[in-house]
């Protein structure tokens, strides 16, 4: 409270209509639970769990656990859903059996609901997401949908916040994709008191680490290295980029190019490439360059 009501609201206004609700109540005191309780299940179905206040990683992966559909779609009560979210991203994971994994675009807002642009549009395909993985999440955790199995197949929520998430889409990138929407689904709330806004700085150390314990099997890189990159204290972080695109490509020249020509790649080069790393800096410029002739 007070923003269950519109998350709610929003729930009740899909397109899609075939969904069951599990509402996790984690101990609040602020009259959420009657709140849910009016709705649920008279307005919406499914049922509003309470009584069992768990760590955050260990009500998701309960959730995954109880749900009996084959896509799971995450939100938080404090976040509004678009009316076509579910449609969206229904349609998407029906329509390639590969993705796991199905987001959109986020645009932020206040506590009083006031929309503040969106702070960094997600990347679109798979092979994005992952090259932006390497410096910051490209998922928007509440405005997910997946697909169970994958999920389960990957070992389920396993780390405590703030990676809860992070470590989970890097242990399914071993045997799924993923791909964000280019609509808007989810209108993301931030505020005094959420989780998002709580120690900033420890949230960033973890990220790394979390990444670096999944960058051999992801990226095909040793963690050590990762952290130098992270630190932009690599000696020629072109070449470990290039290298890790190669793993991830499999091999296969198109995949390749595909990877090391899209701007996402360059971007995050760019970000991980120190200040007297010239033939890296060079390197990068020469592959924006190229990318604009073949436009």
């Amino acid at each position: 409270m007070p923003y269950l009501p519109q998350a709610l609201a929003s729930l009740e206004e899909q397109t899609f209509r075939d969904f069951d609700i599990c509402l996790w109540d984690n101990g609040s005191t602020d009259g959420s639970v009657e709140e849910a309780m009016r709705w649920i299940p008279h307005r919406l179905p499914g049922r509003v769990v309470t009584g069992n206040a768990l760590p955050l990683h260990q009500c998701l992966a309960r959730m995954v656990e109880e749900a009996k559909t084959e896509f799971i779609a995450r939100m938080d009560g404090d976040d509004v859903c678009a009316l076509q979210r579910f449609e969206w991203q229904v349609g998407k994971l029906f329509s390639r059996p590969e993705l796991g994994i199905v987001g959109g675009q986020c645009p932020i807002m206040d506590a009083n609901g006031k929309c503040l642009g969106v702070s960094h549009p997600g990347p679109l395909s798979h092979d994005d997401i992952l090259s932006e993985m390497m410096l910051r999440s490209a998922l928007t955790h509440p405005a997910l949908m997946f697909r169970r199995e994958a999920i389960l197949r990957a070992g389920n929520y396993t780390r405590p916040k703030p990676v809860e998430d992070l470590d989970l889409y890097l242990r399914m990138a071993g045997s799924c994709e993923f791909a964000n929407l280019s609509q808007e689904i989810l209108r993301y709330r931030v505020h005094s008191k959420s989780i998002c806004q709580s120690d900033l700085e420890g949230q960033q150390s973890e990220m790394v680490d979390v990444v670096a314990e999944h960058a051999l099997a992801v990226y095909g890189m040793q963690p050590a290295d990762y952290r130098k990159l992270r630190a932009k204290k690599s000696f020629c972080a072109i070449s470990l980029l290039l290298r890790s695109a190669y793993h991830r490509s499999k091999g296969d020249v198109y995949h390749l190019r595909r990877i090391i020509f899209s701007p996402s790649f360059i971007a995050i080069g760019r970000c991980l490439t120190g200040t007297r790393d010239y033939p890296s800096k060079i390197a990068f410029r020469f592959l924006e360059s190229f990318e604009k002739r073949r436009k």
